[in-house]
């Protein structure tokens, strides 16, 4: 009977603190007080995060994009390197905030890319296609919509949110570009992410 007694009183404890989370675990992206999207609490209980509304939007043509730049992610993801497509940033009239990016391991030639969108509210990333081979168009490789982690290896969605996404709602698209831009830091090309 003390044992149930205490499993109910730390379950109790760890909802009332699930607000306070720190999101260090790699397994959740942590509600802040403002924030009225997916967290730790529906985590920690099984809840499903709704799907997220979506309005038709256009994928900019995988050849024209120019403007990649690095984004460091973590430490765990020290295997490969990640760019982010400048030129493919959009926020949707849905909210959703949609963007190029690419993979590229430090051993080997392969390049991935990906065109992709997050929720900022309900804290969810979707794939909408790959690069084809040669980096000339997409490939649908539609998928639905998962949940963001952080600190994880390759979960590079989650850190983006950090800078898409404020209190549950999207930055501008112009507010993402020039926080992911420094001139003084970054190159302007993307190597390996398209065929010259």
């Amino acid at each position: 009977m003390k044992s149930w007694i205490a499993l109910a009183t730390l379950l109790v404890a760890v909802s009332a603190h699930a607000g306070e989370a720190s999101g260090e675990s790699g397994t959740y992206i942590e509600n802040s007080a403002e924030d009225e999207g997916w967290g730790f609490k529906e985590w920690l209980f099984g809840d499903t995060p709704p799907t997220p509304p979506e309005q038709p939007f256009t994928k900019p043509e995988l050849d024209t994009l120019k403007r990649w730049v690095p984004y460091s992610v973590n430490y765990e993801s020290r295997a490969n390197d990640f760019y982010i497509s400048l030129d493919s940033i959009s926020v949707g009239q849905d909210d959703i905030v949609r963007y190029a990016m690419a993979i590229v391991p430090r051993r080997g030639n392969v390049r991935n890319v990906s065109f992709e969108g997050i929720d900022c509210k309900t804290k969810q990333y979707r794939v909408y296609a790959y690069g084809n081979e040669v980096g000339k168009q997409w490939q649908d490789g539609s998928q639905g919509w998962k949940r963001m982690v952080k600190n994880q290896r390759n979960a590079y969605q989650g850190e983006l949110s950090t800078v898409f996404c404020s209190g549950g709602t999207p930055e501008k698209s112009a507010t993402i570009v020039n926080e992911l831009w420094d001139s003084k830091k970054q190159p302007n090309d993307c190597p390996g992410c398209r065929n010259n």
